[in-house]
């Protein structure tokens, strides 16, 4: 990981910034491998004040973490530090405990921040030296737009759990079983997998409802000749995955046949298309007319880069005009809906790659 750490400090330093203090969930799991099961606490912890910091110099690195956490950071390759956020011999103060042990990074000049994550108690801390904070949000972004080789393996691990994910949805998707029923099962088909929880997007929708693109699984029970749209994002590592397909409870009809082949055949031209150099709108248009006549196209994105953050940059609508690079990672979703029909999403993550992209997730989409 610590490659990672040094391409950011390379992007900061062009930047003149000489240290930074980071806050954002998915970039302290992208650097640190620091990633707390937060679904174990879903609506906060009151003993940690959230979230950890990476304080961040051309030379040092140190993670501040809760003691709490102490076990959530045993795998960061750079040293970790703990503030007290809990013992039963004094009462709990987890935001000055914090305030405490904050050590402003050792530098010159203005200390970048990621301004959407960071808790303004602790913003405060870093200005008391007068220090300017400059946001640095969007650099921290940009400098991973290409990925490593190390975060390719990393996305490809989480890939296949997506792949485990649609696999189990497509033997589980029979009628009589509920949204709900189908979504657990392959969630825990996915932890069976990977040997511990992972958090994901898993959503699981079926009949009428797929037209809207779906949403959260529901206790609605799955009919015979339902269409079933699954949609699901594996967060591990520090990366995402992101996978949709569409299969159907019983055998499927010539309508069904017709538009699933018609979008996959959309979904293999997003692929194709997605070489360096490429426009995404220009991609996004292509795609679109693929589909164009059977009726409006999908409300959405056709793709989006993925990797430390489930959506980023680039993104395959209309007003991207990012060129594509070599070893971008992309998820691309063409899909169809209409009401009385249903819907079909299929996609694919992918490396751009010169010489043909390397697909990731493995699942084959069939209905």
């Amino acid at each position: 990981m610590v490659e990672l750490i040094d391409r950011l400090r390379t992007a900061l330093a062009e930047a003149g910034l000489e240290r930074a203090v980071l806050s954002h969930p998915e970039t302290l799991a992208h650097l640190c491998l620091f990633d707390p099961a937060v679904e174990e606490w879903p609506v906060a912890n009151p003993f940690v004040a959230s979230p950890a910091l990476l304080s961040l110099t051309l030379d040092e690195a140190t993670l501040l973490v809760a003691s709490f956490h102490a076990a959530h950071a045993a795998r960061s390759p750079v040293p970790v530090e703990h503030y007290r956020s809990y013992d039963y011999e004094s009462p709990p103060d987890p935001a000055r405990e914090l305030g405490g042990r904050l050590v402003i990074a050792d530098g010159e000049g203005p200390i970048g921040i990621e301004a959407s994550s960071l808790p303004v108690a602790v913003a405060d801390v870093l200005r008391l030296d007068g220090s300017e904070l400059v946001p640095i949000d969007e650099l921290v972004i940009a400098a991973r737009k290409t990925k490593l080789p190390i975060e390719i393996d990393a996305i490809r691990r989480a890939s296949h759990l997506s792949d485990i994910v649609q696999r189990a949805v497509k033997e589980l998707a029979q009628p009589g079983m509920t949204e709900a029923e189908v979504a657990a099962q392959a969630q825990a088909a996915m932890a069976k997998e990977a040997g511990r929880r992972v958090p994901a997007i898993l959503t699981v929708t079926t009949g009428a409802a797929t037209s809207t693109g779906g949403w959260e699984a529901t206790d609605r029970v799955i009919q015979t000749g339902d269409l079933v749209l699954c949609d699901t994002s594996p967060w591990i590592d520090g990366h995402w995955s992101d996978s949709a397909n569409a299969v159907c409870a019983g055998p499927p009809d010539a309508d069904q046949r017709r538009i699933f082949d018609r979008v996959r055949r959309a979904l293999d031209l997003a692929i194709e298309l997605c070489t360096p150099g490429a426009l995404p709108c220009d991609i996004d248009a292509a795609v679109r007319e693929e589909l164009a006549d059977l009726g409006p196209t999908y409300p959405h994105h056709t793709g989006h880069g993925i990797g430390a953050s489930w959506s980023e940059p680039p993104r395959i609508t209309p007003y991207e005009r990012m060129p594509l690079e070599e070893d971008m990672v992309l998820a691309v979703e063409p899909a169809f809906y209409a009401a009385g029909f249903g819907g079909i999403r299929l996609e694919h993550v992918f490396v751009v790659r010169a010489g043909g992209n390397e697909i990731l997730t493995r699942f084959e989409h069939t209905l």
